[in-house]
């Protein structure tokens, strides 16, 4: 199935409670990597960007697989917002510099699915900076394989994890992301980049 084409006014509630009422998006852009969910690049009206994924059916290109629900079976689906908010943890917990979250909403109260909103890092992925300049991107490539031993036999934990475990942090009013981007001024803007 084709993904549908996403517009400003589809994610307008998303944004305005992610990012405030002050800012608006000027543009959305379909990003190439989602075959699980969509991504898309948001350019709002200050000359910020910021990510959206969506988690939803017309965004996955994988087709469903007979062991779907099987968290411990290796090849379950890699994929949902609780799996994300549990491995973007399990990053950050490893000193990793991760985007931060500005709205993670499975109640699907700002958009009809899944939706994360997060800091955008423009610039080039760790893939193509690794294969341009294999000595500067060690340093992270071996953090990353020091904190993650053995990610097959940590799947089918992070799958539970990610399908059981609470975000006190998805909306207003809640610790986290919001209150984060308060204390920073509400906004993020280039210097957190």
């Amino acid at each position: 199935m084709a993904p549908r084409t996403v517009t400003r006014a589809d994610l307008a509630a998303a944004a305005r409670a992610a990012l405030g009422s002050d800012r608006k998006i000027r543009e959305v852009a379909r990003l190439a990597g989602g075959t699980t969910k969509g991504v898309y690049r948001l350019a709002l009206d200050d000359g910020t960007t910021v990510i959206a994924y969506l988690w939803e059916d017309s965004e996955n290109y994988w087709p469903r697989a007979p062991n779907e629900n099987d968290a411990a079976g290796p090849f379950s689906p890699g994929n949902g917002i609780g799996l994300f908010a549990t491995a973007r943890s399990r990053l950050a917990s490893l000193g990793l510099r991760v985007p931060e979250v500005y709205l993670l909403d499975r109640d699907r109260a700002y958009y009809p699915a899944d939706i994360a909103i997060l800091e955008d890092f423009p610039g080039e992925d760790l893939l193509a900076f690794a294969e341009r300049d294999p000595a500067a991107a060690e340093p992270t490539l071996g953090r990353l394989r020091a904190g993650l031993p053995g990610p097959r036999a940590r799947q089918g934990e992070l799958h539970r994890r990610g399908r059981d475990a609470p975000l006190a942090d998805e909306r207003g009013g809640r610790a986290g992301p919001r209150a984060t981007m308060r204390r920073r001024g509400g906004r993020a803007g280039p210097q957190d980049r």
